[in-house]
């Protein structure tokens, strides 16, 4: 299968077919040539860091892609929201916002200690 040899570790075309499609599902489209490459960069290091390397997943990837766009609109000052929208944010939101919010799949026992068991929460 042919590689994109203009990314970083020369990635498969259908990987990268695969990422732009999970991205196109969210209504991005990448755009930004420098973060596109710093996103191949990335998984490329991830790739090289396993005793047999292999790629990450798409999802992964896309994510990756993702968390380097929100850098680059918070460097810009363009990820806030209005003052009205801050104001107006539902509980489920503003739990999501805030982090504060436990999540069941976290929670789980700690090892005991001295047959103590001591619960993460």
């Amino acid at each position: 299968m042919a590689e994109s040899r203009n990314l970083p570790g020369w990635p498969k075309k259908k990987l990268v077919a695969q990422v732009r499609r999970q991205l196109a599902s969210f209504g991005i489209r990448p755009s930004l040539t420098r973060l596109w490459l710093e996103t191949w960069q990335w998984a490329s290091q991830i790739t090289n860091s396993y005793v047999y390397p292999r790629w990450p997943l798409p999802t992964e990837i896309a994510s990756q892609y993702m968390v380097l766009l929100l850098l680059e609109m918070q460097a810009n000052h363009a990820l806030k929201l209005p003052y009205r929208a801050a104001e107006q944010q539902p509980e489920s939101v503003r739990l999501r916002l805030t982090g504060r919010r436990s999540f069941p799949l976290l929670e789980h026992e700690q090892p005991s200690i001295a047959g103590i068991e001591t619960p993460v929460g």
